[in-house]
């Protein structure tokens, strides 16, 4: 998994925590930075710089949430939603050259394993449990 990850962070020129950040907020239509820092696992901080870098690049936008001046909501800029897609694309490229090698039945195994990896590895996705 890590040199995985590691051949996206290279390809793409963003680090792992700032793609994951992309990602999540594709799930979502916005996020608090409370929030993405709760489902990244770092500091608030931490997360301000990550949101700084990518919004400075044009793949998110920022905005002070109207109810709560103190809250800052993360967006995906369309920017970001085709940064994501490339990468998306690329990863399905790789595994979907990858597996057909395998025979069908370790195909479906694959497949298998691939919809409940999430509970074979014990990890949630921390921002849709909070929600």
């Amino acid at each position: 998994m890590y040199h995985f990850e590691r051949n996206l962070v290279e390809r793409f020129g963003l680090g792992y925590q700032e793609i994951y950040l992309l990602q999540l907020l594709r799930r979502r239509e916005s996020a608090r930075i409370g929030e993405i820092a709760s489902a990244l696992g770092v500091p608030v901080f931490s997360t301000t710089r990550l949101v700084q870098r990518l919004e400075s690049l044009g793949y998110v936008s920022k905005k002070r949430d109207e109810t709560d001046r103190r809250g800052v909501e993360v967006r995906l800029e369309p920017a970001g939603d085709a940064f994501v897609s490339q990468i998306e694309a690329h990863n399905f490229s790789l595994i979907v050259g990858s597996t057909t090698a395998l025979s069908p039945a370790e195909q479906a195994a694959f497949v298998t394993v691939a919809r409940n990896l999430d509970g074979v590895l014990g990890v949630t996705d921390r921002i849709d449990a909070d929600a």
